[in-house]
């Protein structure tokens, strides 16, 4: 029974962190550091672990902040997923996947990404996603969620 033990689960979120520019619409991403367990050298779009006492939407805004330095205003579920994990204890840490939308940087410039875990960052044009290293599966799921935002707009918050 749930109420007389605690079973404790490590659960994650994704973000896809887009901006509109005049000619294109591009995404953030961040090329993980070399020295990474998983993934090393591999471009991503950020996201981690959710703490205690928050939800998904805090998760999602927290880690876009403290990985990539910037601030999302608005942000919309577009999916879960796995990230298989069998030489540990829980070999599956499920995950939710938003679509975030840019609003500023946190020191005002440009983003500014966590060091320990990254060695560089770019805006990319989504239609430019080729010939990027990217962790596998995030070059598609780039691609859905700008579909996903693109026919959501009027109602993402």
């Amino acid at each position: 029974m749930r109420e007389k033990k605690q079973h404790k689960i490590e659960v994650h979120v994704a973000g896809i962190c887009l901006r509109e520019t005049d000619y294109d619409i591009e995404v953030l991403i961040a090329k993980r550091k070399d020295n990474k367990e998983l993934f090393p050298g591999k471009w991503e779009c950020g996201g981690g672990q959710v703490r205690a006492g928050e939800n998904f939407e805090e998760a999602i805004k927290r880690k876009m902040k403290e990985e990539l330095g910037v601030i999302v205003d608005r942000v919309m579920i577009f999916g879960t997923y796995e990230i298989m994990t069998p030489q540990l204890p829980q070999q599956k840490i499920p995950g939710i996947k938003f679509v975030c939308f840019w609003h500023s940087y946190v020191n005002g410039k440009e983003p500014q990404i966590d060091q320990e875990s990254f060695s560089e960052w770019r805006w990319n044009s989504i239609n430019e996603l080729n010939g990027t290293d990217f962790i596998p599966g995030i070059k598609d799921e780039i691609s859905v969620a700008w579909e996903f935002y693109s026919n959501n707009k009027g109602i993402i918050r």
